[in-house]
């Protein structure tokens, strides 16, 4: 098949399927995104010197510990750096919505799909990390700084259960398509717990070494799920999951060693640690969703598939 007529089809396949599938999705979030930022501006604009949060205690040196030129004087002090959580809107709006069509379509081909609350309690993560890293950009506070801590403790902890989850009915001989209430109790008291106690009991200054060991507990999780399960996962998000982290971490370091950076640009390594943080949390989303999955699971796309070939009636199918 002649290369460019591949890419060809396939991009008519990739142009459907956005106006057809997401159409909604991506406007919502679009919508949500312009909001968000049109806010700031206006908040910025109508109550500058407000002295908002001059009730608040501020760690000293908090206006040049990030790379973006910080005015104490705005109500959202980095705007920038606020601004970029939109996001986790995205997430949020595109995870919730999998969820509700996994309901109406009744999926059950894994353990994401059989247990809508899984997709549910993403999607709230998505937006309470937006919540608080938003609250900690526009106030700088430190009372944000810890919700904000909380948040990262959050959205951490989320695929680390999923994957305790999985790796447990796998070791137990038991199917993952299916619900098993006993097991889901038990993920969830166990990691609130464990959310709870490291957020409000672990110090701040080990924060890091408890997402270092997450992360590690994740990776051996997956290893082991993979090799043990019947069903396979397409291994391209998961790869895509730790490029994109691992960039998000090498802008998130750049930031604070003022690498790379131009205090006055629209663009700086904290707001582009938010963005690719971001990514690779749609990325592990849909390496979640793509356990067991099998393209006749998707009508949608089978027929779009097929539309895009029509088009190209001399291309091989």
């Amino acid at each position: 098949m002649n290369w460019h007529f591949k890419l060809r089809r396939n991009l008519v396949f990739w142009r459907q399927l956005f106006f057809e599938a997401y159409r909604e999705r991506i406007l919502v979030s679009f919508v949500a995104t312009i909001v968000f930022g049109t806010s700031i501006s206006m908040l910025n604009t109508f109550f500058y010197d407000a002295h908002f949060w001059d009730g608040f205690s501020v760690e000293k040196g908090i206006d040049t510990l990030f790379c973006e030129f910080t005015d104490m004087k705005n109500l959202i002090r980095q705007p920038i750096n606020t601004f970029t959580n939109f996001i986790y809107i995205f997430n949020a709006v595109f995870i919730f919505t999998k969820g509700l069509e996994d309901i109406k379509k009744k999926r059950s081909y894994n353990l994401i799909t059989a247990n809508h609350f899984y997709s549910f309690v993403l999607a709230f993560i998505m937006l309470y990390v937006f919540a608080t890293s938003t609250f900690f950009h526009s106030s700088l506070t430190d009372f944000a700084s810890d919700m904000d801590f909380s948040g990262v403790y959050s959205i951490t902890l989320f695929p680390l259960m999923y994957f305790s989850h999985r790796a447990l009915l796998i070791y137990r001989g038991k199917p993952t398509n299916v619900k098993h209430w006993n097991e889901r109790l038990i993920m969830i008291s166990l990691f609130t717990a464990l959310y709870s106690f490291m957020t409000f009991v672990v110090p701040l200054g080990f924060v890091h070494n408890g997402v270092l060991i997450s992360i590690l507990l994740m990776i051996v999780l997956i290893v082991y799920t993979e090799k043990k399960s019947a069903l396979r996962s397409d291994n391209r998000y998961i790869i895509g999951t730790g490029i994109t982290i691992f960039i998000a971490m090498v802008f998130f370091k750049l930031d604070f060693a003022k690498i790379l950076c131009n205090p006055y640009s629209y663009i700086n390594p904290h707001s582009l640690w938010h963005l690719f943080n971001g990514v690779s949390m749609f990325l592990i989303y849909l390496y979640i969703r793509s356990e067991g999955y099998k393209p006749e699971y998707d009508d949608l796309r089978n027929n779009l598939r097929l539309k895009a070939a029509q088009r190209h009636p001399f291309i091989e199918k």
